[in-house]
């Protein structure tokens, strides 16, 4: 073989490492291994049973909306209002079993539905009144939030079930269960977006609303299919946090909204739309969950850790806003 043809064989091999290198998993695959390692062997505690634990709660919890909060990325949109509607979800369980006399099936009914008809209520802002996604969530996010104060007198409602409150502190096969059901919402989030003709509508109405026209989707249905999907998961998220909380707070789900939005961005979902993954998400949100582990483990302060958290968000934006250019 010549000489040429080495450095040829060897630029290629590189241009492939290089491309391999920059795809977004394996980019958050080696930096949460990198994280890990340095944890593992710069503190006591972190390989513990309870923090590992406690990671993989936090991680469900934020997890799930993420799931949500991709999907409307992917559309074109985004969501301010998923942190409020999660606290509107985590109310009505307290509210309709220490309050209202309702079973834990009743209450967590109430919940799911009250959080669907606040992602349809995103949805009619958005499509039928051209509201933009950013305003008209943060709208429905302000109100909702007075409303949980209104509803809740301003104070925490306690007296969940027993039962209800031992199965988010319970695990199986050694894993959390609220992370089980993260699993498998982010598998059927997955099949959804990869299999279905709802997640191919998606990825197009994304693309621009002409595009979605001209292969004859209706813009008015994904927009509200995306909405109550992703206020459905919000609801899921929020009877999470009621039960490993065992009550409601008026501040539940409170900046859940900067972390989902990271998780998706960091993932490589796209804010500019018709882009985004599950699997990126997924990491994403192990992510930004054990950078603030590490942070704790390693007695980096809490303000500290707002500001790295806050950094690593606007560098995956500024990144984000890089491939765009490129792809144009």
């Amino acid at each position: 073989m010549s000489q040429s043809t080495k450095n040829l064989a060897e630029r290629k091999r590189s241009a492939e490492l290089k491309k391999l290198l920059m795809r977004t998993e394996i980019s958050m695959v080696l930096i949460i291994v990198l994280l890990f390692l340095a944890a593992t062997f710069g503190t006591e505690n972190f390989l513990s049973a309870y923090n590992l634990t406690n990671i993989l709660k936090q991680c469900a919890i934020i997890g799930v909306i993420s799931v949500a909060q991709t999907y409307i990325i992917i559309t074109g949109g985004i969501d301010i209002s998923c942190g409020a509607i999660v606290g509107m979800s985590t109310l009505m369980v307290a509210m309709g079993q220490a309050r209202w006399g309702m079973g834990v099936l009743g209450s967590m009914v109430v919940a799911l539905v009250v959080a669907i008809v606040c992602g349809l209520f995103n949805a009619v802002l958005i499509h039928e009144f051209n509201v933009p996604a950013f305003v008209a969530t943060l709208g429905t996010q302000t109100i909702l939030r007075g409303l949980i104060k209104v509803i809740s007198n301003g104070g925490t409602v306690s007296g969940l079930s027993a039962k209800f409150s031992a199965f988010a502190s319970g695990s199986t096969f050694m894993i959390p269960n609220l992370a089980l059901i993260w699993f498998l919402i982010a598998i059927v989030g997955f099949l959804i977006l990869k299999y279905t003709v709802f997640g191919r509508n998606l990825f197009v109405l994304g693309s621009g609303s002409e595009v979605a026209k001209l292969n004859g989707i209706s813009i008015r249905k994904t927009t509200y299919a995306a909405y109550a999907f992703a206020g459905l998961m919000y609801g899921v998220a929020g009877i999470m946090l009621a039960a490993r909380i065992n009550s409601a707070i008026p501040t539940a789900g409170e900046g859940y909204e900067t972390n989902a939005i990271a998780a998706s961005v960091l993932g490589g979902a796209s804010l500019a739309g018709g882009q985004g993954s599950i699997a990126g998400t997924l990491l994403g949100t192990m992510l930004i969950i054990l950078i603030d582990n590490v942070g704790t483990q390693f007695g980096i302060h809490s303000f500290v850790m707002q500001v790295i958290t806050g950094c690593v968000i606007v560098i995956a934006i500024v990144v984000d806003q890089v491939k765009k250019r490129k792809n144009r």
